[in-house]
């Protein structure tokens, strides 16, 4: 089944949210959604959200059998039902998911124009190399000189320049429309495995594991629950599989020597500098807000990586076509300025 977007994700929770925070029993008040969604594409796993309730009691249970749900907002609903604090992580889901949709929305419009205008460049560039160099070519053999003397190795190479900026803008548009479909599938993983290699990307994931690991432990041990209990939720919420192993690290070190800030501190989850204000809360008894204070400065700063990787984009893609433009204008420019030598 298709995957729900992250607008109408943000639309769900709120609306849960609302409903539990009304006093409106959640059988009741998913078998209204239900109602409002059956005649969808997505009323078939509506139904399968209010049966997981009505048989259950459990939205985890609902949303888990859905199917189209993104996986962290599920183990959040599985989290928030634990320290029955479901209200609130429902309406906090309800603005991450409303944050990522507009963020999906810059990144289209940064991503749009560029591309449409790698298609069209691309499409001239055939032109010019498959058509109009040719001729070029034909009108220096017609004035008798060949294409031995310097005006014939100036044609040579322009012809030849072509058909690079060819293959060149070809890639990128292959690279482009390659990354969309893997996008739009659903595949993210896959490119968030290709992403790590680039620092700015392995920052960000990091920076997103530190964020939601604070904010699990945070909402667990405010609910009362052991600090036990909220390492073992962790490990399937985090973006990615390096910084998995990470958490299951730290779990495992809690569990050998019951010390979480030095378990934290070998998994290599914070940085130094909250590592050490994290050992500091944990002696002074304050893990639970030390923890909120983590997922506070750590969500700000995912948020402005993601606007500065959104920022350059554009700018990127523009300079690359830039570069291709150049290299048309030359592939054309240099045969005109031979053809004239040639004439003189």
């Amino acid at each position: 089944m298709k995957s729900l977007p992250a607008v109408e994700v943000s639309l769900f929770c709120q609306q849960a949210a609302m409903i539990l925070k009304a006093g409106i029993p959640l059988y009741d008040g998913m078998e209204v959604l239900y109602e409002s969604y059956k005649d969808t594409a997505y009323g078939r796993a509506f139904q399968k959200i209010y049966e997981g309730v009505r048989d259950g009691g459990s939205l985890y249970e609902g949303v888990k059998a859905a199917g189209f749900f993104p996986k962290y907002m599920v183990h959040m609903v599985h989290v928030g039902e634990t320290a029955g604090e479901l209200d609130r992580v429902l309406e906090s889901l309800g603005d991450y998911y409303d944050r990522e949709s507009r963020m999906q929305a810059a990144i289209r419009s940064a991503v749009a124009y560029p591309m449409v205008l790698v298609i069209l460049m691309t499409a001239v560039i055939a032109v010019l190399v498959l058509k109009v160099l040719p001729i070029f070519t034909e009108v220096f053999l017609s004035l008798g000189t060949g294409l031995a003397g310097t005006e014939g190795a100036v044609l040579s190479g322009s012809a030849a320049l072509g058909r690079i900026v060819l293959i060149a803008a070809a890639v990128l548009l292959l690279l482009m429309l390659a990354v969309f479909l893997i996008w739009c599938a659903g595949k993210r993983q896959m490119l968030l495995g290709v992403g790590q290699g680039l620092p700015a990307v392995r920052r960000l994931l990091n920076q997103q594991t530190a964020q939601r690991f604070a904010e699990v432990i945070a909402m667990v041990l405010n609910s009362g629950y052991p600090l036990e209990h909220a390492l073992e939720l962790i490990p399937d919420m985090l973006p990615d599989k390096r910084n998995m192993k990470k958490a299951q690290k730290c779990r495992e070190l809690m569990e050998q020597n019951g010390d979480f800030a030095a378990a934290v501190e070998q998994a290599g989850i914070f940085e130094p500098l909250h590592q050490k204000m994290i050992r500091v809360g944990v002696e002074a008894g304050q893990t639970d807000r030390v923890m909120e204070r983590m997922a506070g400065i750590y969500g700000m700063e995912v948020d402005e990586g993601i606007h500065r990787m959104v920022s350059w984009i554009e700018p990127a893609l523009v300079s690359v076509l830039t570069l291709i433009i150049g290299g048309i204008l030359l592939s054309v420019m240099l045969p005109l300025v031979s053809i004239m030598l040639s004439i003189g």
